[in-house]
Parts: structure tokens; sequence; C-alpha cells
């Protein structure tokens, strides 16, 4: 919402966002099914590549973070 610059782009975003929220819901509702279509494996590597994803995204979180401090300290 900071980056956006008009009320088009801010309810585009607030649109991804309910579509985003939406979809999580449906995948939790469905999950005992979901899990059972998978099995024990495809459970493992979706579990798996979750984490390789949101740690990747950490990383990323901290590397922004870092080079945000160093631009408005330095100037």
């Amino acid at each position: 919402m900071g980056r956006s610059d008009g009320w088009i782009n801010g309810a585009a975003t607030i649109a991804m966002l309910g579509l985003c929220l939406l979809l999580t819901f449906a995948a939790m509702r469905a999950s005992e099914s979901l899990q059972r279509w998978l099995g024990a494996t495809g459970t493992d590597v979706v579990g798996r590549i979750s984490g390789v994803l949101l740690a990747a995204l950490a990383v990323q979180f901290v590397f922004d973070g870092l080079r945000q401090a160093l631009v408005t300290g330095l100037g």
C-alpha cells in the first residue's frame, strides 16, 4: 500500500490480499482431504518446499532491512 500511487492500485492490492486470504481459508478447510490425496510423501514434500520458501523470504527481508538501514543511515 505504501507504493501504490492511486486508489485503483490500493483497491487492487486489497482485492489481492482478500483473494489470498480466501484461498488460504479454502486450503485450510480442505486440508484433511488434501492430506489424504497427497499421501504421506506428498505432504512431506509440500512441507519441505514451504519451509525453503519461507526461509528464502526471511533472508530477503533481512537483506532488504539492512539495505534500507544503510541507505537511511548514510543519507
